[in-house]
């Protein structure tokens, strides 16, 4: 199978997620001295699938950045663009130049303010210690 492709990934159990989430959130607290650390970011279903639904498209990748827009605080945000069987991000050419802000007009690159754990529930072992759904 080719490494990038619509099948890459994998699916893991919701212990190991659980872990994972949780060994993130003790570093963020923890080593980092983070308060409430930014755990994850909502992305709509017809945004992800606009992006999925470019010619060629096979997945999304995702990176990590960091919004420092003057208010002190660094905000941790997801970038998401839809990615070709190359492993290539799939950038309009109006967006691939830095020249000057083009804006959102091409839909290429995705993030959105709907952030946990200020905007999820708390009753889920990815984003808590205990699992109140199950009691």
């Amino acid at each position: 199978m080719a490494k990038f492709s619509k099948q890459s990934g994998k699916f893991i159990s919701l212990a190991k997620g659980a872990k994972l989430t949780k060994e993130y959130r003790i570093d963020q607290v923890e080593r980092k001295k983070h308060a409430e650390p930014l755990m994850s970011q909502f992305f709509g279903a017809d945004k992800l699938q606009q992006l999925l639904s470019k010619e060629g498209a096979v997945g999304i990748r995702v990176y990590y950045g960091l919004d420092m827009d003057g208010d002190g605080k660094r905000d941790k945000k997801f970038v998401v663009v839809a990615t070709d069987e190359n492993g290539d991000d799939m950038l309009t050419p109006a967006t691939r130049t830095l020249d000057k802000d083009t804006g959102p007009r091409d839909g290429d690159i995705l993030t959105s303010e709907i952030l946990c754990p200020f905007d999820c529930a708390k009753a889920n072992p990815l984003n808590t210690d205990t699992d109140e759904s199950n009691g």
